[in-house]
């Protein structure tokens, strides 16, 4: 038998009503199906979350408004909205058979009072999703203002000043492309452990280049790795050696006003060492004292000219003052400038120059003395060279008849082949407030 020949046919049913407690007579109740129609006609919805009042309005829009098909198969879209929430279906599977689902759900309107009970067949169902009115309202603002950038930007290339013209091309090159990194950043998120891994073990960039691999404190830092062969050979080591008192060599040194430097000319002069082992001594002392002279004067490097350093500093050859100004000072038009970075640089050298003079243990409070600065600044700069500070141990305390505090005006930077360098500090997560 056809559908429309189960639609037209009525099914009757007797049934027997309960009236008062009293068996009624029975009744008949007439059960028509309805043909699938294309029109608009009752559906299912399923609200997983939020659920809407009962008068809320809902439409059905269709791909194919002209479409013959029954409605359970057309391209539809249920959609409805309230005051705060937009309701729109997510699941219409058109063009699919009804006949390979789990379940159909069949809608049936029984009139009593007629006695008839009308099936609608064929009925879609809907799966409802909702978005806040108000983010997409903060969405649609970006887009504007984005709009309004790219405008704004446009009409300062044509018409704006050269300096903000330079302000915009700064601000496109610093935007960052979210898209395009997403490719890369899983690659990103596994090379950080290994960069990190690999800062550990570099030392810094302020501090000559170090001989990691040596067991010889004196080849840690090597003095090619300080001073070039040129700057070196130029340093005339045989005058001071010449001279016979420390008042006459202190007059040839570009700073004169370092005790250490001259004690320890005055023991290479008369220590019975080689003469070449004296002339190298000698020349890591002016080299020292060419050092000092340039932080002690960093003042008046800023306030000369390139051309009038050579007088300032005219103890120093001038291939040494041309390297020196090279390495730790900044070009600024026709003059230059030792900048904080670059102080800092100057310092780890001078460190350095001390351990070569000192047998690579060097005593900090004397040579913080020597350079008027807190031991606890060179003290950062030894650590971050690889030297261990060490203070005399109880039986040496005791020999010098000192406290524990008393030792630490005693303590040494000692430097260890091979080198360690500190790691760098983490600091901890923030912890989030209570």
């Amino acid at each position: 038998m056809s559908s429309a020949e189960r639609s037209k046919k009525s099914h009757k049913r007797k049934s027997v009503a309960v009236e008062d407690g009293m068996e009624a007579g029975p009744s008949t109740l007439n059960v028509t199906v309805t043909e699938p129609s294309s029109s608009l006609g009752p559906v299912f919805v399923n609200f997983p979350s939020i659920r809407p009042s009962k008068d809320t309005p809902f439409r059905l829009y269709s791909r194919d408004a002209d479409s013959g098909e029954e409605l359970a198969l057309q391209a539809t879209l249920l959609a409805g909205d309230t005051e705060d929430v937009d309701f729109v279906s997510s699941n219409r599977n058109h063009g699919g058979s009804n006949e390979s689902s789990d379940c159909q759900y069949l809608p049936a309107v029984y009139d009593p009072d007629a006695g008839t009970l009308q099936i609608h067949a064929s009925s879609p169902l809907y799966l409802m999703v909702h978005r806040s009115k108000r983010m997409t309202n903060v969405a649609l603002q970006m887009e504007k203002a984005d709009d309004y950038r790219t405008k704004r930007n446009n009409l300062g290339e044509v018409f704006g000043t050269r300096k903000a013209k330079s302000q915009i091309r700064a601000e496109e090159r610093n935007k960052l492309n979210a898209d395009a990194m997403q490719d890369v950043r899983g690659h990103l998120m596994e090379t950080i452990g290994a960069k990190e891994a690999e800062a550990e073990a570099l030392p810094s960039e302020l501090i000559p280049t170090p001989n990691t691999s040596t067991d010889d404190p004196a080849q840690v830092y090597p003095r090619e790795s300080m001073i070039s062969d040129g700057e070196w050979s130029c340093i005339d080591a045989s005058t001071l050696l010449k001279q016979k008192d420390d008042r006459s060599r202190a007059l040839l040194l570009p700073y004169r006003r370092s005790r250490f430097i001259e004690t320890k000319m005055r023991e290479v002069s008369g220590s019975a060492i080689s003469s070449s082992l004296k002339k190298s001594s000698m020349r890591m002392c002016f080299f020292l004292s060419s050092l000092m002279a340039l932080n002690d004067r960093s003042g008046d490097i800023a306030r000369s000219t390139t051309a009038e350093l050579g007088s300032k500093f005219s103890a120093i050859p001038a291939p040494l003052l041309n390297g020196l100004l090279e390495r730790f000072t900044e070009s600024l038009g026709n003059k230059r400038k030792i900048t904080d970075k670059l102080q800092t640089k100057l310092l780890a050298w001078i460190c350095v120059a001390y351990l070569h003079l000192s047998d690579f243990k060097a005593d900090v409070t004397s040579i913080a003395k020597d350079l008027s600065f807190q031991p606890a600044k060179l003290i950062n700069i030894f650590k971050s060279l690889g030297c261990r500070i060490d203070i005399p141990s109880p039986e040496e305390r005791e020999q010098l008849g000192v406290t524990l505090d008393g030792a630490k005006a005693l303590r040494k930077a000692v430097l260890r082949a091979p080198v360690q360098f500190p790691k760098p500090k983490t600091r901890a997560p923030a912890r989030g407030r209570r």
